[in-house]
């Protein structure tokens, strides 16, 4: 039997981007945009398919609409050198229909199904620079960093199956309360390039509880990366990446129990990158 969603989608998405160049090296950005996400197709797909890490079901849902999201933001930036930038800026995001993976039943398998609403408003510090900046001797070290907080709720609708969800005052799915990523970098033409990568987020939701059933939530992992570069000759470049280092386990809980957990192991790869 066939089944057949179609979905016809006509937006107009406008943007608008003002710049105030307060001084030489120094902007004021006000930023505003409309954008959409639209559903992916196994959001979409009316079939059930089997999620092998998580051994449950997962069935698409034909009736998600599309996502609509006002975007703004507000940023100050400072450029003191050509390589070196330090930024404050807050931002607010109001979506409409904001698609969720919601647990289905007692055996935690899942579908997806669009909330009324949700908004996030947060704040984020960004810098990068040399840390020849505190002795010459360093001026081949690099830093770089960001650092985001969000304060993220969900607007849930009077439909019976958004009766069912157990939290009804709660983040939106998939929204951490704040990202970190840092990274140093140490650049020698006559030997490497070489960068070191962090990066951690806060625990979110992963699915959606349902008839008392808790919110799922991913803990934490930090991530290490590791990128190491070398130019062979002026078109070849020799690149060696070790990703995910610390190998930190992934772990999801719901409520006092942990419903999965696996480490997802260290990746290592070796290429030629060529620019004739």
């Amino acid at each position: 039997m066939e089944t057949e969603v179609s979905h016809d989608d006509n937006d107009v998405l406008p943007a608008a981007n003002l710049v105030w160049a307060a001084k030489p090296d120094m902007n004021i950005r006000a930023a505003y945009s409309y954008t959409l996400a639209r559903p992916r197709f196994r959001e979409l797909a009316p079939f059930l398919y089997y999620d092998y890490i998580r051994r449950r079901d997962i069935s698409g849902n034909p009736n998600l609409v599309t996502t609509h999201i006002h975007n703004a933001d507000l940023r100050w930036e400072w450029f003191p050198s050509e390589d070196e930038v330090f930024a404050v800026s807050a931002f607010y995001k109001q979506f409409v229909d904001p698609i969720e993976q919601v647990i289905a039943n007692v055996n935690a398998d899942a579908t997806f199904q669009n909330a009324d609403g949700g908004n996030i408003l947060g704040a984020e510090v960004e810098a990068r620079t040399t840390l020849g900046r505190i002795t010459p001797v360093l001026d081949k070290f690099r830093v770089g960093t960001n650092l985001s907080v969000m304060r993220s709720r969900v607007q849930i609708g009077d439909d019976a199956m958004s009766q069912l969800l157990t939290s009804r005052n709660r983040a939106l799915y998939g929204q951490s309360p704040f990202v970190v990523n840092f990274n140093l970098g140490w650049a020698n033409p006559k030997i490497a390039d070489i960068n070191v990568l962090y990066n951690v987020i806060g625990a979110r939701i992963v699915d959606v509880g349902i008839s008392g059933l808790p919110d799922i939530y991913e803990k934490p992992v930090h991530r290490v990366d590791v990128v190491a570069s070398r130019m062979m000759r002026k078109d070849l470049r020799l690149k060696l990446a070790v990703s995910n280092v610390l190998n930190q386990k992934v772990t999801l809980d719901q409520g006092d129990i942990t419903v999965n957990s696996y480490t997802p192991g260290v990746a290592f790869s070796l290429g030629l990158d060529w620019a004739p």
